[in-house]
């Protein structure tokens, strides 16, 4: 239950950026995702790397790490630098079980070094249409990395990559409702995301995450319902992130937003005995939850500052002690 009550603000933060870690989605870039998208997602690096909080991460950031530097010195690409644009899709489950994905982004990229450090490591090289492609395995899942043109990179499995490189002469129409959505959300947003797939994978990564479903409370199968979502984040002074699902029916909406207010109301709960509850809490005390037919639009917003505290207080939940090596 615990593990429950810090995921959920989590994951419609992560759902609203992704992780993120995204001003205007980059027409360019979604002209090549395949039209069988079901999930597309965008940053604007740039902005996002030039903000308040960008500046912080980047300060902070862990450079002592061995594996990401000799990644720069064989390759000359640092992510933290180098990217400009970010676009992802990925698909439902394929007739195979399997699922198909893509990360596209504009930045600065020297193919050269990348191809060389990519053979030392054991990748062959296909022609497709003229572009060459650096694989690393020999399947149609394997991953594989491309440049399309000039200041592009895609990573992808082999089959969409060779969809994204066909689409260069005939530009993607995605479905009309995935679009919709992705013209709503993209507008107002640094980061964000759009998916038609449903609600049901969120659950799955909750049942992952606890390692067993009984310890997940039962209200939270009503993610299950979610047909569509989408969310952003805005960065700036005070972070700004939304998240939308629009459910199976009236009901089922209603119903998710009991689950949120229901994990909101536990993390607040904590606000006295767990630091990072009681910065969650401030922010979720002036909440927008809004239910509209069998839609829920929720809203939070936190100061950026509240953002870096919590960015500081999750390294020393996880810290370990190092050995003594007098």
């Amino acid at each position: 239950m615990r593990r429950f009550i810090f995921l959920f603000p989590v994951i419609v933060l992560v759902l609203a950026g992704s992780t993120s870690l995204f001003a205007g989605s980059d027409s360019g870039l979604l002209a090549l995702i395949p039209s069988s998208a079901t999930t597309v997602g965008g940053m604007d690096v740039a902005r996002a790397r030039n903000s308040p909080l960008g500046q912080y991460l980047l300060a902070n950031s862990q450079t002592e790490n061995l594996n990401f530097e000799t990644l720069i010195q064989e390759t000359g690409f640092d992510p933290r630098r180098d990217l400009e644009q970010v676009v992802f899709e990925a698909s439902g489950t394929g007739a195979k079980g399997q699922k198909s994905f893509a990360i596209l982004a504009r930045g600065t990229f020297d193919e050269g070094l990348i191809k060389v450090a990519a053979k030392k490591n054991g990748a062959g090289v296909q022609v497709y249409e003229g572009v060459e492609m650096i694989v690393t395995a020999p399947s149609d899942h394997g991953n594989v990395i491309a440049f399309p043109e000039s200041g592009l990179a895609v990573m992808a499995d082999l089959k969409t990559m060779r969809q994204i490189i066909a689409n260069r002469a005939t530009p993607t129409v995605l479905d009309a409702s995935l679009q919709s959505g992705i013209d709503a959300v993209s507008a107002g947003h640094d980061a964000w995301f759009v998916s038609t797939t449903g609600g049901g994978f969120i659950a799955d990564r909750l049942r992952g995450e606890t390692g067993h479903s009984d310890e997940i409370p039962q209200q939270s199968k009503v993610l299950d319902s979610i047909a569509q979502s989408s969310g952003g984040i805005r960065f700036g002074e005070v972070i700004e992130a939304s998240f939308e699902a629009v459910t199976r029916s009236p009901q089922d909406a209603t119903s998710l937003a009991d689950v949120i207010r229901f994990a909101t109301s536990m993390v607040q709960m904590q606000r006295q005995n767990d630091p990072r509850a009681a910065i969650l809490a401030s922010s979720l005390d002036s909440m927008k939850l809004q239910v509209t037919g069998n839609s829920v639009h929720f809203a939070v917003s936190m100061p950026e500052g509240s953002v870096e505290q919590l960015a500081d207080l999750r390294p020393a939940a996880g810290k370990r002690a190092r050995p003594n090596m007098r």
